[in-house]
């Protein structure tokens, strides 16, 4: 109702004012009636005591006409008397002061009371006082004394009491007003203060005056410092946001915060760029065009609060790295911040790479080439010149030139192994596929280079090994990188092994060579890209690089322990599959 505190205080004072002129005119009243009046009644008293011993003789001879001229005589001679009258000791009026039958009926109720009595009359307020006669034997004396002025001078006394109080409540609204101002002032001015702190921009700083040394100026400088510091925190706040942001718009990836409610609350520039200012629309409306809403991310974010990873191809070709991440405020909101990476530039430089190691591995497969290709070669060679020497045998002509025709097959299929490998297609759909099928098109590859420094190629595979769904060219190039790589560490007449079973749910192939391992620290330095203990010309660094995020990306993991006999051994683990589809020919 009274918004303002110099409201409150004038109301509260003025309420205190009434209460207590109140209390005063109430006190006063009751201290001067109950003073008076007993005032009243000792002087009343006293006249009947005198009144009393007079009317002993005359009522005891019964000279009514005396007793009569006692009391009129005395309400005639004492002004505050108005009557007196006697009751016999039944209690019955034998004479009054009064006219001639003309007694007060009101007075007959208390003809035969004893107590002082309170009588309001039309002749104002009157105390009846009783004093027996003798003690009680010729009856009772009855005086009545008025009252009128003791009503009277309480009246003034009250009059005075409250029109004091009202000027002093006068005076008091004015000081009031006056303490209330210098009061609501400095507390005003910390409210407007207050207001205007978090308007305030830049470095500007609210200051409330700071003058005395009471309470009120204290708070004004206990203000006053807080204000300075909540002007620096949110200065550095502020600047702390605008860096953050700063950063987030220099971050190639796209930043999309969505809300609870599904509304865009954040987007840096790299999201704006690629989708408009959309801060404060459905995310729905930003994602159906790409990404229909059936299986919403934000919707499983906000569900499980779990971090979700997908990879996403859309219309223009360009393929992004999407990642949901749950953030909770401090007030207990869950927001989801989606991070879309493009990685289409570095897809196309990890296909590069391949591309550079399976020319790598060709390179070395082609050393082998030539001895493979010599033999079939020089078989062309004898067989054209035998023809030569008879060529009027045609029977002979025809067997030697079917065997010259088998020899060039069987070097266009070694150029055509070659070349198929080092094209190195797109990488395929996963298809099954059987473990004997790899591992033979590896060892085949293989072999070429083992020949060149006789090196003894071992295959141990179980017989009962399930199909796994993979992309076959893929996982061909990890193995022919695998055992060249063993086939380089061994020495010339070496053994390399490669080991196939089945291992807690999955597919576990092992390529060990017979050279002298690793040294201490490098197992998982030759994972990183560029990496090589080879010489500049026999190496790239990128084979066991290329060849973990091939495994990796079939959800598989390529580790390297030492081998039994001392050598390097290469660990592939992928997960089978029970119910892939064969395909014929899978290896193209």
């Amino acid at each position: 109702m009274f918004r303002h505190l110099r409201d409150r205080i004038i109301i509260s004072f003025c309420l205190l004012m009434l209460g207590g002129g109140a209390l005063s005119t109430t006190l006063v009243s009751h201290n001067m009636t109950y003073t008076l009046g007993e005032a009243v009644d000792r002087h009343g008293r006293s006249m009947a005591q005198v009144l009393s011993d007079q009317l002993g003789e005359p009522l005891a001879y019964r000279d009514r006409l005396s007793v009569r001229r006692l009391l009129t005589g005395a309400c005639e001679s004492n002004s505050d008397l108005v009557y007196a009258f006697v009751t016999d000791p039944d209690g019955h009026v034998s004479n009054h002061s009064f006219a001639v039958d003309r007694f007060p009926q009101d007075l007959l109720r208390i003809a035969d009371s004893t107590t002082p009595q309170i009588l309001k009359t039309e002749r104002g307020t009157i105390r009846d006082l009783a004093l027996p006669i003798s003690a009680g034997v010729l009856g009772t004396l009855h005086v009545g004394t008025s009252m009128s002025w003791v009503d009277e001078a309480t009246g003034n006394a009250v009059e005075n009491v409250l029109v004091t109080t009202a000027i002093a409540m006068v005076l008091g609204v004015v000081g009031i007003l006056f303490l209330a101002h210098l009061i609501t002032r400095p507390v005003l001015a910390l409210r407007d203060a207050a207001n205007h702190l978090g308007e305030a921009e830049g470095d500007a700083i609210i200051v409330v005056p700071e003058s005395g040394s009471d309470e009120l100026a204290d708070l004004a400088r206990t203000f006053n410092r807080m204000a300075a510091q909540i002007r620096e925190r949110i200065n550095n706040c502020q600047s702390m946001s605008a860096y953050v942001e700063r950063v987030l718009d220099q971050m190639e990836s796209s930043i999309i915060v969505v809300s609870a409610a599904y509304r865009v609350e954040y987007v840096n520039r790299t999201a704006q760029d690629r989708h408009g200012s959309v801060t404060g629309a459905s995310c729905r409306d930003i994602m159906s065009d790409e990404r229909p809403c059936d299986e919403c991310p934000v919707a499983e974010v906000l569900q499980t609060r779990a971090v979700i990873h997908r990879n996403h191809a859309a219309k223009s070709g360009r393929s992004y790295e999407l990642r949901w991440v749950p953030i909770i405020g401090r007030d207990g909101n869950l927001t989801v911040v989606e991070r879309a990476l493009d990685i289409t530039d570095r897809l196309e430089l990890q296909h590069r790479f391949q591309r550079a190691q399976r020319l790598a591995v060709a390179g070395e497969i082609a050393a082998g080439v030539v001895h493979s290709v010599n033999n079939p070669l020089d078989g062309v060679r004898r067989a054209l010149d035998l023809a030569a020497i008879r060529p009027g045998d045609q029977e002979r002509v025809g067997r030697m030139l079917e065997l010259a025709r088998e020899g060039t097959d069987r070097i266009a299929e070694i150029t055509r192994t070659l070349l198929g490998f080092a094209r190195g297609d797109e990488a395929a759909d996963p298809v099954s596929v059987q473990v004997d099928v790899l591992i033979d098109a590896a060892v085949s590859l293989s072999r070429l280079g083992a020949q060149a420094k006789d090196i003894d190629i071992h295959v141990d595979m179980a017989s009962d090994l399930p199909e796994v769904l993979v992309d076959p060219q893929g996982m061909v190039e990890v193995l022919v990188n695998l055992m060249l790589n063993a086939v380089d560490a061994s020495d010339t007449r070496g053994r390399v092994s490669i080991r196939a079973r089945e291992s807690d749910g999955g597919l576990c192939i092992c390529v060990e060579d017979s050279g002298p391992g690793l040294a201490a620290g490098l197992a998982e330095k030759v994972f990183e890209p560029f990496y090589t203990t080879k010489d500049a010309a026999n190496g790239t660094g990128l084979g066991l690089s290329v060849a973990r995020r091939v495994v990796e990306a079939h959800g598989g993991e390529l580790t390297y322990q030492s081998g039994t006999s001392g050598g390097a051994c290469f660990v592939m683990s992928i997960p089978l599959t029970s119910d892939a589809v064969p395909q014929e020919d899978a290896l193209g």
